[in-house]
């Protein structure tokens, strides 16, 4: 099931029937004709796919991670003598669509320049164009260590779900040795067991995201540019997110061996679609709206928006407060199906 998914995802994107076209938005200041045509040109040529908006629109859509890039045409365009200039406001975190992104757009808009330079003749022909790239980061150093921040966070929230995966098995085990049906004679409330046992979770949970960023920071240079606060926020719900889904996996199996089957391929789903492996922009647009139902696609993105994107803190709180609602979820139904196993064994 893995493999088809990452093999599905490859050939639409690789396929000339199936292509995924990158989103961009497009800011057309300079309202020509051949401006016009260039975004026509874009729309035509299926790699791309141009979304109008302003320029303080487009940068934000960048700066989120909703697109890869941004296409600027400045006002006189058109006019300018030698080499005109475009704007690429681009996501650092993702050198390689942007890349992709910056060859469709010089190759619409230099035949279009030559095309409106020399007419009928010049054919297939092109003309100079000059790109200057904006990266959409906080600071101009973020960009050199964007990517590593999102390889971070991405395989970062991949680790702490495989730790998950561990408590639940261990849980998986106590219910195997006994243990569950020994707490029933405890006096002690049985979803005060499973809130003890989270919150040991939570802890180590939190540890590992601090040593993680802060093994990144020593090496690549990595730097909360955003809110403080914020980034603890995040860290915080990622913890309690980890830590609830390790008892959802131990609670809804009934073995060890289920529990690692089941709670693998959740995970292995859960990291493909939600964003840590491969950019957003790469999947079909159905996928890119399921990820809004994936935790890690929250936890991802809120770590990028701390980190290089240099974020409020508003926008910490308000994507913590999303991972705290999965955790949330999956805490109730944990407590609920946990306590039913144990007066049922």
């Amino acid at each position: 099931m893995i493999a088809s998914i990452l093999g599905w995802m490859d050939v639409s994107s690789s396929s000339g029937e199936q292509r995924i076209a990158l989103s961009i938005a497009v800011v057309d200041e300079d309202q020509s004709p051949v401006s016009r045509a260039i975004v026509g040109r874009l729309e035509k040529d299926g790699t791309v796919k141009p979304i109008q908006a302003t320029r303080e629109v487009a940068r934000q859509m960048v700066a989120d991670g909703s697109i890869p890039a941004a296409l600027v045409l400045l006002k006189g365009f058109s006019q300018s003598a030698g080499k005109p200039k475009i704007e690429l406001i681009d996501d650092p975190s993702h050198p390689m669509e942007a890349q992709v992104v910056k060859g469709a757009v010089m190759e619409a808009a230099s035949a279009e320049v030559a095309k409106s330079t020399y007419g009928a003749l010049a054919g297939d022909g092109t003309a100079p164009v000059q790109v200057e790239e904006q990266p959409a980061a906080a600071t101009q150093s973020a960009t050199k260590w964007a990517a590593a921040a999102h390889d971070f966070a991405g395989f970062g929230m991949q680790g702490l779900l495989f730790f998950a995966m561990e408590a639940a098995v261990g849980l998986a085990r106590e219910r195997r040795l006994g243990m569950w049906q020994r707490l029933k004679s405890s006096p002690m409330p049985l979803n005060w067991v499973l809130l003890a046992r989270g919150l040991s979770s939570s802890l180590v949970a939190f540890a590992i995201i601090v040593a993680m960023f802060g093994l990144g920071a020593a090496l690549f240079g990595i730097r909360i540019l955003g809110s403080f606060a914020g980034f603890g926020a995040i860290c915080l719900a990622t913890a309690l997110l980890a830590a609830s889904f390790g008892l959802l996996m131990a609670t809804l199996c009934r073995t060890e061996a289920q529990s690692r089957g089941v709670a693998f391929l959740v995970i292995m789903v859960m990291l493909a679609t939600g964003g840590a492996w491969f950019p957003m922009a790469k999947m079909p647009a159905f996928v890119q709206s399921l990820s809004n139902w994936m935790p890690v696609r929250w936890a991802v993105d809120g770590f990028d928006a701390m980190t290089w994107r240099g974020e409020s803190l508003a926008n910490g709180l308000h994507t913590a407060g999303v991972i705290v609602l999965f955790a949330l979820a999956f805490s109730i139904v944990s407590a609920l199906k946990f306590r039913r196993a144990a007066y049922t064994i």
